[in-house]
């Protein structure tokens, strides 16, 4: 009888220390997913951050209409879209899921592939219909303000949040990785 017993403790005891390695295994693996989006994530907030401080201060902060196409950092050529370093943006509370036609996000947002390659990508299609909610893998959104003057060079603060749609925890709304830095302009 004590060695059906202990066979059965036995049994029971590994069927638990299987279903606790599969717990770890499982963790393992979405903790390393996790790591991967925002390593991916922060080197995509990373590119936009350095494209948007290379821009020329003095014809990037005059009106839209007035701005060269350098100026447009997000792909999109429609009426809207060339912001360059004017105040404006939002970078939260979540990421929109399609291109929008109006609104705080018009051209302080664009689009990534899985590949962390900048929707649309071709040169014919540069609008936001060419953009479908299947392909986007990251969304960049970024915010500009004006900081007040105490007397020096001329501030702004650049914010970058990029969220991930496959991010594990999607739902919160919450960007995997913001990134902010300060820009002078270099003549004041």
């Amino acid at each position: 009888m004590t060695l059906i017993e202990t066979l059965i403790a036995v049994l029971i005891a590994a069927v638990g220390l299987f279903s606790v390695g599969g717990l770890i295994f499982q963790a393992t693996v979405t903790n390393k997913n996790q790591g991967t989006e925002v390593t991916r994530a922060t080197i995509c907030a990373q590119d936009k951050m350095e494209k948007l401080l290379s821009l020329d201060f003095t014809s990037c902060t005059q009106t839209a209409s007035a701005q060269p196409s350098s100026c447009n950092t997000t792909n999109i050529s429609a009426t809207g879209w060339t912001e360059g370093l004017l105040a404006g943006g939002a970078i939260g509370p979540s990421a929109q899921a399609t291109c929008p036609s109006s609104g705080a996000s018009v051209g302080y947002i664009d689009f990534l592939d899985s590949n962390g390659i900048q929707l649309p990508g071709s040169t014919t299609a540069t609008s936001c219909s060419a953009i479908t909610a299947s392909d986007i893998s990251y969304v960049r959104m970024w915010e500009i303000t004006d900081v007040a003057s105490t007397g020096g060079p001329i501030l702004k603060q650049i914010s970058v949040a990029v969220y991930s749609q496959s991010a594990v925890n999607t739902s919160s709304g919450k960007p995997v990785v913001v990134l902010t830095s300060l820009l002078s302009n270099p003549s004041s």
